[in-house]
């Protein structure tokens, strides 16, 4: 009986897209959060900036310079721009899926009818979009970067 009224539940429910732009987002909130601080010490180490002996040292004199708020120190800027991409990113997916399900005569809301190969053409849609909008910004990031002194800022690069 149990798994009679699953499977009605999995028949009845429909994909939103709504929910699947809001759960990119929040996804995409969840990864700058967690991936911030190692970005940081990341871009330390790059930068020369104070003498580092590796990573760990890093952590540590910025902890004692700045407190744990020190590695996420720049968070709002990747915050802003990797929520809406994140949030594209499974919109798209959903997207894909449904168009996956459309092609196959599929009901839309059993994501168990798709395949492997399925999933994999919906995910590889979903990086069209993002990636247009990715790329661009990622070069002028990587120019500004790598040759910062030749520009006088984004809009030079």
């Amino acid at each position: 009986v149990e798994t009679k009224m699953a499977e009605e539940n999995t028949a009845t429910r429909k994909p939103s897209a709504l929910k699947s732009f809001l759960s990119g987002g929040a996804g995409g909130m969840c990864l700058v959060a967690v991936g911030h601080p190692f970005d940081t010490v990341k871009v330390k180490l790059q930068s020369g900036q104070g003498a580092y002996t590796g990573a760990l040292d890093c952590v540590r004199k910025t902890v004692a310079q700045d407190g744990v708020t020190g590695l996420y120190r720049g968070m709002s800027a990747p915050l802003i721009g990797v929520t809406p991409i994140f949030s594209l990113c499974f919109l798209s997916y959903s997207w894909g899926k449904r168009l996956m399900h459309s092609v196959r005569g599929s009901d839309p809301a059993d994501d168990n009818q798709l395949s492997l190969t399925d999933i994999g053409i919906a995910g590889f849609l979903s990086a069209i979009p993002t990636t247009a909008i990715m790329a661009p910004g990622e070069r002028l990031k990587c120019l500004l970067q790598v040759k910062g002194d030749q520009y006088a800022g984004i809009a030079d690069a």
